[in-house]
């Protein structure tokens, strides 16, 4: 282990409490099965090791001022920025075990409230935290924050610059012609339509849940129309471009360090699954062991988007690449699929090592592109639209339409074989005749009939047929059904 910088502030292990001897043990097997480097082990257990010499009280009663205190006393001793920063990260990585350790909960994110209601009247400001607790309801719990910041900062935005601006009191001051002033300085300040209509419609949504909850709004902003936009063209991947990043991947699921054949393997597994499946980036950190059915080749993805359920089918290449890593993955507490660090994937993980494998291949790419991609390879190979619909959860077809997008080739083999079929109706292209029936062939068909089981009257109607048949054909029909041509006289 590296030596740390000022041995001052450390005591020997040896002179630790017993228990926090064990528990700082523990802790290094705990970074050691995450998988981090050794030079990582090494700084983060120095952090710990400052952390349990300055804090003199078992492991159990520790808490997170105790920790407070070790970081202010880093700012004070410790003069190198990156020293500070990597003490401060293996700190962070001792809470979490502490917590672990101790049963505790991650403490929860705060709303910064000052920022988003900064000048807002305290009526409509109250308002604003009711709406809040309404959207809350359709949130999975672990995005609760993210999405808060989203909706605050699509909401507020115009009722700061109302409030800041117009002097505006109550939500019947909240009027068209108030929006399109606002809209007019957003436009100036250069802001994409995409983002005016989206603080319109979070502002037409909340005005809507208050007027349901009988408050007095101003209806006609409710009919005001949003800008038109661009609709994006389908952001899926060349298909070059994604045999060359699942190769990149391949080399290092094959790779000889361990650590980071682990992770190759682990990555083989997910980018497939967004690939050949179509599934989300939260859909596969949230992916869940027990909701994954290998034999039937297929997973249920439980309160996605809009906390909805829906059924995903696998490839064989996908059910391999999970077949290959669930070794890897080992019997972790967490029910969670993918684990990195004894923890579910962060949100930006997948775009992470995804950009890592992009930038040795020299390309771009992001997750999401891989969504578009399961589409338009699915619809260019046939399968139909409402079934790539489901497959990705789409509540509305024309997104999937904007999804997927149409190959060339696709159009024209599709166009090619329209047009044969129209050429054949206008009857632009000769059609080949079939050839006149023949007497002797009406004969053939007519003695077929006789060899059936026929009573004595159909034997005499069959008998009848065939000998007019045969006086027919005596009295000069050609071998085409049509009279012979009488001879020429005096020839």
């Amino acid at each position: 282990m590296a030596s740390p910088t000022h041995p001052d502030l450390y005591k020997s292990i040896h002179a630790w409490l017993p228990a926090n001897q064990g528990f700082y043990a523990r802790f290094r097997k705990w970074l050691q099965k995450g998988g981090y480097s050794q030079s990582a082990l090494d700084i983060y257990s120095c952090a710990a090791r400052l952390a349990l010499s300055q804090i003199d009280k078992p492991y159990w009663l520790m808490q997170e001022q105790d920790l407070d205190a070790v970081r202010s006393l880093l700012a004070a001793r410790f003069t190198s920025p990156a020293t500070r920063r990597d003490y401060n990260k293996g700190l962070l990585k001792l809470a979490a075990f502490l917590r672990k350790t101790n049963g505790q909960p991650a403490p929860s994110k705060q709303i910064n409230w000052s920022y988003y209601l900064e000048g807002v009247p305290e009526e409509l400001a109250a308002d604003v935290r009711s709406y809040l607790r309404h959207c809350r309801r359709n949130w999975r719990p672990e995005e609760q924050h993210i999405q808060a910041g989203a909706t605050l900062g699509r909401l507020t935005q115009f009722l700061r610059w109302a409030a800041a601006n117009h002097a505006v009191q109550a939500l019947t001051d909240l009027t068209p012609a108030l929006w399109f002033t606002y809209l007019d300085e957003r436009l100036a300040a250069r802001v994409t339509a995409k983002t005016t209509n989206s603080e319109l419609s979070m502002v037409q949504s909340f005005l809507r849940y208050l007027a349901d909850a009988g408050r007095p709004i101003c209806e006609r902003l409710l009919q005001v129309p949003r800008l038109p936009e661009n609709l994006p063209l389908p952001r899926d991947v060349p298909v070059d471009h994604l045999r060359q990043v699942y190769a990149a991947i391949e080399a290092d699921a094959v790779h000889a360090n361990a650590g980071i054949r682990r992770m190759g393997v682990m990555d083989r597994a997910w980018f497939l699954l967004m690939l050949h499946s179509g599934l989300r980036t939260g859909e596969v950190r949230r992916f869940l062991r027990s909701e994954l059915d290998l034999a039937g080749k297929r997973v249920r993805i439980t309160q996605s988007k809009g906390l909805k359920d829906r059924v995903v089918f696998l490839s064989q290449a996908a059910v391999a690449a999970i077949a290959a890593y669930l070794p890897w993955r080992g019997p972790l507490e967490s029910d969670h699929l993918f684990v990195h660090r004894h923890r579910p994937l962060c949100p930006t993980y997948c775009a992470q090592r995804l950009r890592t494998y992009a930038r040795k291949c020299g390309i771009h790419i992001t997750p999401h592109q891989l969504r578009h991609s399961a589409a338009t390879l699915l619809f260019n190979a046939g399968a139909p639209i409402l079934s790539v619909q489901k497959l990705l959860g789409h509540k509305q077809i024309d997104t999937t339409l904007r999804y997927a997008r149409l190959y060339d080739s696709t159009v024209a083999a599709d166009y090619y074989r329209a047009m044969a079929d129209v050429e054949q109706r206008l009857q632009l292209t000769p059609t080949p005749q079939q050839p006149p029936v023949t007497t002797g062939q009406l004969v053939a068909l007519v003695d077929a009939l006789g060899d059936g089981t026929l009573n004595a009257s159909q034997r005499q109607l069959v008998h009848t047929l065939r000998m007019g048949l045969l006086t027919l054909d005596a009295q000069g029909y050609n071998q085409n059904g049509a009279p012979d041509e009488p001879a020429s006289r005096g020839g």
